[in-house]
């Protein structure tokens, strides 16, 4: 590695708020610091500025920056780069900007690749522009002189659409925590508003989207499995609820036992974990599962789901159970009533954790990305 060694990382697009990602790409920046220069750069938010714009209108816009603007300066502006590190695989065209020997990609799932493909069981529906979108990503993929993975499961996904050619670099690296999580929520202040959130009574808890792959829909059914007699509230914790579960709500007899806290401040939610019976995850598909390890460091117990990247990640730490299998995950509820059950899985929580360690993460970025 020649001295001193120039790193570009790309980042995305500001606008999108992808707050995961822009955890990530610092991340980047932190493992490169100390070895060799290293820059981030963005998509510019240049043509969705205009005020007044509907969300609509705001989104398509921003493929002007994103297509057009910005490919055109990396074209030029990333020459002298020794290495140029794209920070989400959604960004893989802009490997199209440079030599492939000087790209890697870090490829955080393949669901919506998948779901364009037409695979039903990725739980991802495309547009017919995003059809489009996620073949140019594939594309972008199977160009670049290296790929990290953060799970197998996601490797075996790129594998099974083809993979890439015999000359390029492949690597499996997990991903650390990208924000600080702690079994002591004392730690993280509340606001008197925020203390108001906190639920009364034993809850599940769930954090996330709403998306129909995250399989909100057997949480209620589990509620249901539960009955009146459970003391159990279930709290969703991330974007709002989706019109079924505002419908369950309303109307449903256990209704009042559906809470829903949206975009909860990272204080807060490191407070619903800590309090929780257990975090619920019960994907039906994932490209890795940063609440898995959330949950864990909270001293939060794991339900979880046995599909794509989930035991993989969550490791023996959890309770599992094929997504659609209410009444497994109903026992699992009950089981963890016993409290050296629970200690039990609190305390192989703490042991998987190691393998995800910020230190451990960063020695093997390092080793991939200066490999020659």
């Amino acid at each position: 590695m020649k001295n001193p060694y120039k790193i570009l990382v790309v980042g995305n697009y500001p606008a999108d708020q992808q707050q995961s990602m822009i955890r990530f790409a610092e991340l980047l920046l932190q493992i490169y610091r100390p070895h060799a220069q290293v820059r981030l750069l963005c998509p510019p938010v240049v043509a969705t500025r205009l005020p007044g714009l509907p969300p609509v209108a705001r989104k398509y816009l921003a493929y002007i920056d994103k297509l057009f603007l910005f490919p055109l300066w990396l074209t030029l502006g990333a020459r002298t780069y020794d290495l140029i590190h794209i920070a989400d695989h959604s960004n893989a065209f802009y490997v199209f900007c440079f030599s492939p020997s000087r790209c890697l990609v870090t490829c955080h799932d393949l669901l919506a690749v998948r779901g364009a493909m037409g695979d039903s069981s990725a739980a991802c529906g495309a547009s017919a522009l995003g059809l489009w979108l996620q073949r140019l990503i594939m594309a972008g993929l199977r160009r670049s002189g290296a790929v990290a993975f953060d799970s197998q499961a996601t490797y075996d996904d790129f594998q099974r659409l083809g993979g890439g050619p015999s000359r390029q670099r492949h690597a499996v690296i997990p991903i650390p925590l990208n924000a600080p999580f702690t079994a002591d929520a004392a730690t993280f202040h509340l606001s008197e508003a925020e203390q108001t959130l906190l639920p009364t009574g034993p809850y599940l808890l769930m954090v996330g989207s709403a998306l129909p792959r995250k399989n909100r829909t057997l949480a209620l059914q589990l509620l249901e499995r539960l009955g009146t007699s459970s003391p159990f509230r279930l709290v969703l914790a991330g974007e709002p609820m989706a019109p079924q579960e505002q419908l369950f709500r309303d109307t449903h007899p256990l209704g009042e036992r559906l809470l829903s806290i949206s975009h909860p401040s990272h204080a807060l939610l490191n407070w619903l974990y800590c309090k929780a019976h257990a975090l619920l995850f019960p994907s039906l598909a994932e490209g890795f599962g940063w609440p898995l390890l959330e949950a864990q460091a909270c001293d939060c117990p794991v339900i979880a789901s046995t599909s794509t990247s989930i035991p993989e990640v969550a490791g023996s730490a959890a309770f599992y159970a094929d997504p659609y299998d209410v009444a497994t995950f109903a026992e699992h509820v009950q089981a963890l009533l016993d409290p050296a059950e629970r200690v039990r899985l609190i305390q192989l929580g703490h042991q998987n954790l190691r393998r995800f360690a910020p230190e451990v993460v960063s020695a093997a970025y390092r080793r991939f990305a200066f490999q020659t």
